[in-house]
């Protein structure tokens, strides 16, 4: 009977597809089937249904029967997917806004861990004095708090960092004017205190970074004045063999014309340390050498380093300013810096010799505001509120927090220049972000995670966690399924200086 069926559909048209042809074509570009490939794997599809005028209505990839590692609402994908090594048969698939389903098998073998998965996220809570604990899952990005949940940290937790292998979780205190160290249960996500934690430190505590060796920690400071805006300092700490924290002689040391809470970048090859600061011109960068024995530091000479202007509103002097935030790309090549007035990215050239920065060319870059031009030009003088950044592991792009119109925004860094492009924003609240004052992305490259602050500006649940999926192609973004995701008890108020850490 069916073989007389479908006989009779070829006599009729003359071809054996146009008896499925309501199903929907995936075509896969990455990865090819039948390759070994590292993880994280990176996905390439697009869909497309010729019988059906509505178009494809989602797309999904399967890594095993059943198993949901991906799906978005659109005619193409391109993302990372985290796999242990082993052999995969995994389905990629499609649906049409008519019915119909279409899949593609890609049969591959995980040969290598590329860039490690995401493991756990902690946030920190700055009125409560509690770090929130969460688990995740390196497949589809979502989070569970952990068996614990969260734990104590002592006075204003503010920022947050963790120890090159994912052992140890360092965090900056504002109110106590100190560092907590903690242990990270590699199985759960639990922190334990380590041995005479917290650690003091010189003024209120800003921002912390570890050495990539893990070997020293260093925290920005402030010391409290009568009068004027406080010096600032950085404190410099070695890590000893219980994973508690001794001060490095000739500790704090002043930031050269700094003053305020200073931002801090590490250099991922460990040989440099930077600081925001001032100078007579305006806002700068400080730089300092890193001994790699005692941790030690030297500012490298010529620095500070003026932070360029570009077209500003009022006047040129009203944009001198020291950025709110630093980062430096993978290679160590480029840093860039956070420059909330200007609604810009400034960016900078290490020269590898000695630590001194030039401007790269073009800097500032400006982001795009909400009414459609760059800032500068903007008649109706709304600008993002540009605040803190996070870059992704493999060094394509910048995400950019902007509490002015609650989005994130996204520049896509050109590999062999570093000069960053503007790509566009995440969407006004997309996901449940408002007010959004940190961003992280995890150690694969795969999400990115925004802690939401604005709860009597926005949508119930904002004071919450936000995963989004990254596109690889673009950097644009898109919710995690079930986020935003809720810590009972934890995520009750809201700072600006909160912040979001995924390790590995």
């Amino acid at each position: 009977m069916f073989g007389r069926t479908f006989n009779l559909l070829l006599l009729l048209t003359g071809s054996a597809t146009l008896a499925f042809a309501t199903a929907p074509v995936v075509t896969v570009t990455s990865p090819a089937s039948g390759t070994s490939v590292g993880s994280p794997v990176n996905y390439v599809a697009s869909a497309a249904s010729p019988a059906c005028a509505k178009g494809i209505a989602a797309m999904r990839i399967y890594t095993a029967p059943g198993v949901n590692a991906y799906t978005i609402a659109a005619n193409s994908l391109n993302t990372n997917i985290n796999l242990p090594t082993g052999s995969y048969g995994t389905v990629v698939q499609a649906w049409d806004n008519c019915g119909g389903v279409g899949r593609a098998t890609v049969n591959i073998t995980v040969s290598k861990i590329t860039l490690p998965p995401p493991r756990f996220l902690y946030a920190t809570e700055f009125q409560s004095g509690k770090i929130a604990e969460y688990m995740v899952n390196p497949l589809t990005g979502a989070i569970t708090p952990t068996p614990q949940g969260w734990t104590w940290a002592h006075w204003g937790p503010v920022d947050i960092a963790a120890g090159p292998a994912g052992y140890r979780l360092y965090v900056a205190n504002q109110g106590s004017h100190d560092i907590n160290a903690y242990l990270i249960n590699r199985n759960t996500g639990d922190l334990s205190p380590i041995p005479g934690s917290p650690f003091p430190i010189a003024g209120v505590g800003h921002r912390v970074v570890v050495h990539p060796s893990g070997l020293f920690v260093y925290v920005s400071s402030a010391t409290p004045t009568s009068s004027g805006i406080p010096p600032a300092d950085i404190n410099a700490f070695a890590v000893q063999s219980d994973g508690s924290l001794k001060l490095v002689p000739g500790s704090p040391i002043a930031i050269p014309g700094g003053n305020g809470l200073p931002a801090l970048a590490m250099d991922p090859l460990g040989q440099f340390l930077y600081a925001s600061s001032f100078t007579s011109g305006g806002g700068a960068v400080a730089a300092f050498t890193v001994d790699r024995v005692s941790g030690a530091l030297t500012p490298v000479p010529g620095s500070p380093f003026v932070v360029p202007v570009g077209v500003c509103k009022p006047s040129a002097d009203f944009c001198q300013e020291s950025p709110t935030d630093l980062a430096i790309e993978p290679t160590g090549k480029y840093l860039y810096g956070v420059l909330g007035i200007q609604s810009a990215v400034a960016g900078f050239v290490i020269d590898r010799a000695n630590g001194a920065l030039s401007d790269l060319p073009g800097s500032p870059y400006p982001e795009l505001s909400s009414f459609g031009n760059f800032c500068p030009f903007d008649a109706f003088g709304a600008c993002p509120n540009s605040w803190t950044e996070s870059i992704d592991p493999s060094g394509k792009f910048i995400y950019v927090t902007d509490s002015q119109f609650n989005d994130i925004s996204i520049f896509q860094l050109n590999g062999t220049t570093g000069v960053p492009s503007y790509v566009g924003t995440s969407g006004n609240t997309v996901g449940g972000v408002c007010v959004p004052y940190t961003v992280n992305v995890d150690p694969s490259g795969s999400f990115a995670y925004s802690l939401g602050v604005g709860a009597n500006r926005c949508a119930p649940s904002s004071n919450a966690v936000l995963g989004f999926s990254i596109n690889q192609g673009n950097g644009q973004v898109s919710p995690v399924s079930g986020s935003p995701f809720i810590n009972s008890g934890v995520h009750t108020t809201n700072d600006s200086e909160e912040k979001v850490l995924v390790t590995k």
